[in-house]
């Protein structure tokens, strides 16, 4: 039997992780797809708006985009999205 080590690739100055309740349903919220800039990220997006306009009915879908996943968004953006959004869905397709 080997024994094999698994490395946390997240940054030890990183910000702790956090959670929050999820809503018992999408409908009457505003859901954003944020778009983190990487290649083909826009096309998982794509797919999941359009599974939420099948499968719920939210108030509104927003698209937000990052100028670059190499860094965090910046505060502007952090700061419409927080007054905007009900759910956030972050997703990038590497």
């Amino acid at each position: 039997m080997t024994t094999e080590e698994f490395l946390d690739p997240t940054d030890s100055v990183a910000v702790p992780r956090r959670t929050a309740p999820r809503p018992a349903s999408l409908d009457g919220t505003v859901v954003t797809l944020l778009d983190i800039s990487k290649a083909k990220g826009d096309h998982l997006l794509d797919r999941i708006e359009e599974l939420l306009r099948e499968r719920t009915s939210p108030r509104a879908i927003v698209r937000r985009k990052k100028p670059t996943f190499a860094r965090p968004a910046p505060e502007d953006l952090r700061r419409d999205i927080v007054g905007e959004t009900d759910v956030l869905i972050e997703a990038l397709a590497d």
